[in-house]
């Protein structure tokens, strides 16, 4: 099948990778315009690990072509930008023009609740006015693919969600994504408020699990809890689990935030009342600076000159992007307070240098063990796995103070202190 898709995001590479590794004939439109027809900044392809070379190989088959815009012609189109409302429009408006049968347009990113209903109904007056040769179909097809594993995300779903009650566009989709279906574990068809509504629903109820454990994390913390065996004792009950309980600096990333601030918008607007996401997401604002508090306090605001070594950049594991990440809060905290920073990402360095191309406080080191040596503190952002096993000896010896600042909880009190540091977690060693 020929299948059209819009967008320089995560989501619009993943899915044309993908949908031409099955066969299909992809076109990937990557000149996406917003609602001033300003071209998109786009995806760094390198970010998604394997992404670059699955690329390559369908290209080099003749199975995906990537160029920079499309003529809207074609039976299938998947748009996979952040759409505002006008750009929406904006995107759709070819696809219309070249309209000559039944065409499938399906939105695989968040659009405010109601708004694909809306545009349904806008096409469907002027297809009505002008004699149309066929009908376009809206419907929604989130995705749920994490960057560091999308691939693995895209090709074998949790949960494969269609939005729509209109049999051709099911007939459609059950053809070119029936390799993906096979092997979700959960194949859901609902109408296109639900789906969005679902989708809206799952980020929310993660963040406020998140969120919660790090309000559970302050509580410990004053009172002389080890955060860790609140934990332990709340995943071992069935009906909570133990998945996205662990207490740390805050949550990021290139689209989780947003989606919940609409989230929270629609709240706002349709129930006429301030909901629980505005909790969550002031919960997670407080906690992205809570390593700079726990920093500051412990060196009684006196961090002029000091050396602070970051270890982790991107705003999780198996990424380089430092979209929404707490990096970014801790950093301009330190750099106010005239403290030299010394940043070690496995993958984000680049993507962080682009963003502070001229802050003369901020140096990157070739390791973690490089960014430690002369500094006076250390402050764990990102839980990358080469952090679990450091040596801890040697690390101490090249500092000029071992204390350490952990965000994500990576350590055991008892281990730092046994190894001569001065041991700061979420909730756990320490409280200050």
């Amino acid at each position: 099948m020929k299948i059209c898709v819009y967008g320089n995001t995560h989501y619009a590479w993943v899915a044309a990778a993908k949908l031409a590794e099955k066969g299909n004939q992809v076109v990937l439109c990557t000149g996406v315009r917003d609602g001033q027809g300003v071209r998109g900044t786009g995806f760094d392809a390198a970010r998604e690990w394997m992404l670059p070379e699955l690329l390559s190989e369908q290209q080099a088959s003749g199975h995906l072509l990537i160029q920079d815009s499309c003529s809207g012609e074609g039976q299938v189109h998947l748009l996979a930008e952040d759409y505002t409302p006008a750009s929406l429009r904006m995107e759709l408006q070819p696809v219309l023009d070249a309209l000559q049968g039944d065409t499938f347009v399906l939105v695989l990113t968040q659009l405010p609740v109601g708004e694909l209903k809306k545009v349904q109904l806008e096409m469907d007056e002027r297809l009505a006015g002008k004699n149309a040769a066929g009908h376009v179909y809206l419907a929604a097809l989130p995705l749920f693919i994490r960057e560091g594993s999308a691939l693995a995300d895209f090709e074998h779903p949790q949960l494969f969600l269609l939005g729509s009650e209109e049999k051709p566009v099911i007939d459609c989709v059950k053809e070119f994504m029936r390799p993906f279906m096979r092997q979700a574990a959960e194949v859901m068809v609902v109408p296109v408020a639900a789906a969005e509504l679902i989708k809206f629903g799952i980020n929310a109820m993660l963040a406020t699990r998140i969120s919660f454990m790090n309000e559970m994390a302050a509580l410990s913390e004053k009172i002389g809890v080890d955060i860790e065996l609140v934990r332990q004792g709340m995943g071992a009950d069935p009906r909570v689990g133990r998945d996205y309980l662990q207490a740390g600096c805050g949550f990021g990333g290139p689209s989780f935030a947003g989606d919940l601030l609409s989230f929270a918008r629609t709240i706002k607007e349709e129930l006429d009342t301030e909901g629980l996401i505005d909790a969550v997401l002031a919960i997670n604002e407080s906690q992205s600076e809570i390593l700079f508090r726990k920093i500051w306090r412990f060196f009684r605001g006196d961090l002029a000159g000091k050396t602070v070594a970051i270890w982790g950049a991107a705003f999780k594991p198996g990424t380089s992007s430092v979209n929404n990440s707490v990096v970014h809060p801790l950093l301009l905290a330190l750099w106010a307070q005239g403290c030299r920073t010394r940043v070690y990402d496995p993958l984000a360095m680049d993507a962080l240098q682009k963003m502070y191309p001229a802050e003369v406080l901020l140096t990157f080191a070739a390791s973690a063990q490089d960014a430690a040596k002369g500094a006076d503190a250390i402050a764990l952002v990102t839980a990358w796995d080469e952090f679990w096993s450091p040596d801890f000896d040697a690390l101490a010896a090249s500092m000029v103070s071992p204390v350490f600042f952990d965000g994500r909880n990576l350590y055991e009190p008892e281990q730092m202190q046994a190894h001569g540091f001065r041991y700061f977690g979420i909730g756990r060693g320490e409280s200050i």
